[in-house]
């Protein structure tokens, strides 16, 4: 058990004179927290004793002048802030600091408002820089009054590449009930949190494990007490202990933990066949991001010469396993080409057919879609070209807004149907003449999904690809992506946005975030990915999930020059010329694609081709790639950092060139999966 001395609620004097008694005895501040009035403020502290003892310097009250001049005095000598504590108005503030020597110094600032992003006066500005510099919130500090809120923080070097997120600054008790509930759901740790005098709370949340821990806030004084008194008794430490507010109306929160001590992250790679070189590469990408769940395969002609699941995480985390199922995203677009091609092969459809002759859509209020709508047709969906609002199958709340406003008093829950989505769809402004532009289109593939479930007569675009594309491939591990946490399977990837030095720059730039869900009318907050779209009505567009395994057979029926149990080679080779055609009309300085389910195609000699497909949403990536007689798919549990060595979209060198360079064994893994061989 640590060995500590804690106290709370204590004026100035009798604070410096147990700090004194401590400091004397050995003990250094593992927490301090400044509260109450400026004229009579009130101090919290935690101190222990370890094994070795830190040299530390400790100031109890300065203005934020003294505060400056202190912290530039102590920078000159090698000490650095590791505690923050203020109170007091904006104008009048008072802090406690620790300082520690530092190389190098924290980056702190101590007058900060709350306001713009992009403003580095703000706090929102300052974390911001700070996760572009590589550097992660240590402590912070609300202070203020509702007519101007100040902040201080300090921020430090981490090399071991933890993803944080403080966007909770403001937040009520049960506001931040919900973001703790939220992210805690999705694997982080909450690693700081202070009250301030209104009871609002600041809280920065961390992807890392220390072990167990716990969370408590809006405590009275004996409320804390007696969550002291419980949880250390049971081994808990208390690393962060923060009050608000006046006597009697102080409040206080506090962060218990097991242990001091990080859990390291271990590495798996999983599969039946090993290869040290490919699985270094995957490692150092999954690190690089860091990214902890991934899969890969790779297909040699016909046969699945590897496959293999990746893990680098905390022991308590799921090893992946080469079955493992990730959501795949965009390349939900290449299998839905395919089921769409069954179809054009069979005759049960043709690629000028509009679509709205087999829809039939009505909009929300019961009326005919627009004239234009109505000249979309199945090769505009595949091409890109329909005019669609690119992104309106995946508004579900303005889907929901516009039956409720088309239908007065009636309630429309959520989450909202594929019926209802078609609808929306149906009703809203083409964004240009169909045939005329292209711009990549989720809602038109959305739309292929439906149009496909529709000539099949199934309920489902899913139920339609299980009865005619995958059974015959003997392919079992494709699936519609669940969305709500609670509903994922045990064979599921885990999924986190990672964003550790922001990739483009961009504020908007999401890391742990938390949402609102469309899942229900309640709209409770849910860690990202987990709710803020609903994917599984979106099977035709990105709203699939896949084991590696089973998506290379799909890759595989690409390369390979014969029919195959699901459809003729001669659609599969018309499919990559009309992809073909359709990149080379669209060629330019825009995001073209290929279309057709792919982002590129190339022919090549000898009757093969080159082809590739990316997907990707906030919390996950993948990609398929094929060129000749070789292909593979990679697929990740988050948004890997793809540097030179390591970049595998649209492209991934430094695995396929290890690849066609391994002398590998005639044996085909795809039996040892379910499937055989093709």
């Amino acid at each position: 058990m640590a060995d500590i001395r804690a106290w709370h609620g204590k004026s100035l004097s009798t604070h410096t004179s147990l700090r004194d008694d401590a400091t004397k005895a050995g003990y250094r501040f593992l927490s301090l927290s400044l509260h109450g009035s400026v004229d009579a403020p009130l101090y919290t502290a935690v101190m222990i004793k370890r094994a070795q003892i830190v040299a530390q310097r400790d100031w109890p009250l300065l203005t934020a002048d003294q505060f400056a001049a202190t912290f530039q005095d102590q920078a000159a000598k090698g000490y650095g802030p590791v505690i923050i504590a203020a109170t007091g108005s904006w104008s009048d503030p008072r802090f406690a600091a620790v300082f520690q020597p530092q190389n190098p110094i924290a980056l702190t600032r101590h007058r900060l408002r709350f306001g713009n992003v992009n403003d580095l006066n703000t706090i929102q500005g300052m974390n911001w820089k700070a996760k572009k510099d590589g550097l992660i919130l240590r402590w912070a500090a609300s202070y203020g009054d509702p007519a101007d809120w100040g902040f201080a923080a300090i921020w430090v070097p981490h090399t071991d590449k933890t993803v944080w997120n403080a966007d909770g600054l403001l937040d009520s008790v049960s506001d931040f009930q919900k973001r703790a509930q939220a992210q805690t759901q999705g694997w982080a740790r909450p690693a700081f949190v202070t009250p301030n005098g209104a009871n609002q709370y600041l809280s920065a949340f961390a992807d890392d494990e220390f072990g167990g821990w716990v969370l408590r806030w809006d405590m009275s004084k004996d409320a804390y007490q007696n969550e002291f008194n419980t949880w250390t008794s049971n081994g808990y430490l208390p690393s962060v202990v923060q009050g608000a507010g006046v006597e009697p109306n102080t409040r206080y929160a506090a962060i218990f933990v097991k242990s001091e001590d990080r859990i390291a992250r271990q590495w798996h790679a999983t599969g039946p066949v090993a290869n040290t070189a490919i699985d270094d590469v995957m490692k150092s990408a999954m690190q690089e991001g860091p990214c902890k769940h991934a899969a890969l395969a790779i297909v040699h002609g016909k046969r699945l010469v590897y496959a293999r699941g990746y893990t680098w995480a905390e022991p308590d985390w799921p090893v992946v396993q080469p079955t493992t199922l990730f959501r795949i995203q965009s390349c939900s677009k290449a299998v839905t080409s395919l089921a769409i091609h069954q179809l054009i092969e069979t005759h049960k459809l043709d690629l000028g057919e509009t679509v709205q002759s087999i829809l039939q859509l009505q909009t929300p209020s019961g009326a005919s879609p627009n004239t234009l709508f109505s000249t979309i047709t199945v090769r505009h969906l595949l091409e890109h070209t329909s005019g669609l609002n690119p992104q309106a199958a995946r508004n579900d709340i303005s889907i929901r807004d516009a039956f409720k406003t088309a239908h007065p008093g009636v309630q429309f829950p959520l989450p909202v149907s594929a019926e209802m989505t078609d609808s929306y769809i149906a009703s809203l402004s083409l964004v240009s003449v169909p045939g005329t532009a292209q711009a990549y289109n989720n809602c038109g593939y959305y739309l292929l999904g439906r149009v496909l479930a529709k000539r099949r007569k199934t309920n489902t675009p899913m139920d339609a690809l299980h009865a005619n594309l995958l059974n015959p491939l003997g392919i079992t591990r494709i699936r519609r992506a669940p969305t709500r946490l609670e509903d994922q399977p045990a064979d599921e990837a885990r999924y986190r946005h990672r964003i550790i030095v922001p990739i483009k720059g961009d504020p908007n730039e999401l890391d742990i975030a938390v949402t609102p869900s469309v899942m229900s009318d309640s709209r409770p907050w849910v860690p990202l990915g987990y709710g803020n779209e609903q994917y599984e009505k979106q099977e035709g567009s990105g709203g699939l999930s896949a084991a590696a395994t089973d998506l290379a057979r799909l890759v595989a029926i690409l390369i390979d020059p014969d029919d195959n149990p699901a459809l003729k080679r001669k659609t599969i080779t018309d499919m990559f010329a009309n992809a073909i055609a359709c990149q080379q009309t669209w060629k330019g300085p825009n995001d073209y694609r290929a279309g057709y389910g792919l982002d590129r195609c190339v022919a090549q000699t000898g009757g093969k081709y080159y082809g590739q497909k990316g997907g990707s949403l906030e919390t996950s990536k993948s990609t398929i790639q094929f060129s000749g007689d070789w292909g593979y798919v990679v697929v990740w549990g988050g948004k890997p950092v793809s540097g030179a060595a390591t970049k595998q979209y649209p492209d991934f060198h430094a695995v396929m060139d290890i690849a066609r360079n391994t002398s590998w064994s005639s044996q085909d893994l795809f039996p040892q999966f379910g499937m055989a061989s093709l």
